[in-house]
């Protein structure tokens, strides 16, 4: 698995749920080597249902100006 901030290799760990006190429960989750994102199910829930699939207009524009551009 590569990251998708910094295209680095991550590592599945496992962490203490710190949420359920000292109940002893794990998570398990992904960890770059290079940049150190951590990444579980809850975060890359919340990242799925916030980030748009589609770029917004004012991107569009500003793409289609570049490239435009000589």
């Amino acid at each position: 698995m590569t990251c998708r901030r910094c295209n680095g290799l991550m590592v599945q760990e496992r962490y203490d749920d710190l949420g359920l006190g000292s109940a002893g429960y794990e998570i398990s989750g992904w960890r770059c080597l290079n940049c150190g994102a951590i990444v579980d199910a809850s975060i890359a829930t919340h990242h799925h249902s916030t980030h748009k699939t589609e770029p917004d207009q004012s991107l569009k524009q500003r793409t289609k100006k570049l490239v435009m551009t000589p």
